[in-house]
C-alpha cells in the first residue's frame, strides 16, 4: 500500500482494553468455553474502535486489495474483508490485530480488580495462572466452533469480529497485578474488572504483502 503512514521511528502502539463483567473463572472450570467467548465478544467493540481511530490502522481499514499473494489481478475487495476471510471460523470472519503474517507481537500489563481483598484470588475459583490463561485465550481468535459457545438468548456473534491476536504465542511477556474492586456492577459476589495495557512491537515488517505493516 503506497502512502502508508511511516511508523518506522516509533514501532509500537499502546492502548488499553477493559473487561467488566462476570467473575473470571479458572481455565479448568466448568463452562469456561462460554466465558472465554463472552470476554472475546465484550472486547470486540473496543478493538473495532481502535481500527477506526488509530491513524495507521484506519489507513489500512480503508484500503482495497486488488491482487492475490502471487501478484495476480483480482476484483477489488476491502482489506478488512480479506482478513476476515483468511481467519474465518464456523461462518464468522475474525479480524485479528496481531498475526504471524504481519509480524506484530505484544506485551500485556494486566490489572485484575475483584471484590475480595488482594490475595484471595488464589483461594477462590482457581489459581491466578489459570485465570490469566482464560483471559489470554479470550484475546485470540477461537480455534474452532467449540470455542464459540453462547448462552441461550445471547445476541448473534458480530460478523466480522475483531480480536487482538491470531495466536497467544504472539504475546512475548505479561505481568499481572490484583487489587480490590471498589464499585459494584450489580453482582458483588460474582464480578470483576480487568484493565489490559497492550504494547505492540514488530519483528517482521516484510511479511505477507496483504497484511498490515506498521
Amino acid at each position: 500500500f503506497r502512502g502508508a503512514p511511516d511508523f518506522r521511528v516509533e514501532k509500537k502502539m499502546e492502548f488499553h482494553l477493559v473487561y467488566a463483567g462476570g467473575l473470571i473463572k479458572s481455565a479448568n472450570a466448568k463452562g469456561v468455553a462460554w466465558e472465554k467467548h463472552a470476554i472475546r465478544r465484550h472486547l470486540h467493540d473496543q478493538i473495532k474502535r481502535l481500527w477506526e481511530t488509530h491513524p495507521a490502522l484506519n489507513f489500512y481499514a480503508s484500503k482495497v486489495v486488488e491482487q492475490d499473494d502471487e501478484g495476480n489481478p483480482t476484483p477489488s475487495r476491502p482489506f478488512l474483508n480479506v482478513l476476515a476471510e483468511n481467519y474465518s471460523r464456523a461462518g464468522i470472519g475474525f479480524i485479528p490485530l496481531m498475526t504471524k503474517a504481519n509480524g506484530l507481537i505484544c506485551s500485556l500489563d494486566i490489572l485484575l480488580l475483584r471484590p475480595d481483598r488482594p490475595g484471595t484470588i488464589l483461594q477462590r475459583g482457581g489459581d491466578i495462572d489459570n485465570r490469566v490463561k482464560l483471559l489470554i485465550d479470550a484475546l485470540r481468535i477461537p480455534s474452532d466452533a467449540s470455542e464459540m459457545k453462547k448462552r441461550t438468548g445471547d445476541d448473534p456473534d458480530p460478523n466480522p469480529m475483531y480480536c487482538l491476536l491470531q495466536d497467544d504465542n504472539l504475546i512475548t511477556s505479561f505481568k499481572v497485578k490484583t487489587d480490590r474492586l471498589l464499585f459494584s456492577m450489580g453482582d458483588s459476589a460474582n464480578e470483576a474488572c480487568v484493565i489490559i495495557r497492550v504494547e505492540t512491537a514488530q519483528i517482521d515488517p516484510f511479511g505477507s504483502p496483504w497484511e498490515l505493516h506498521l
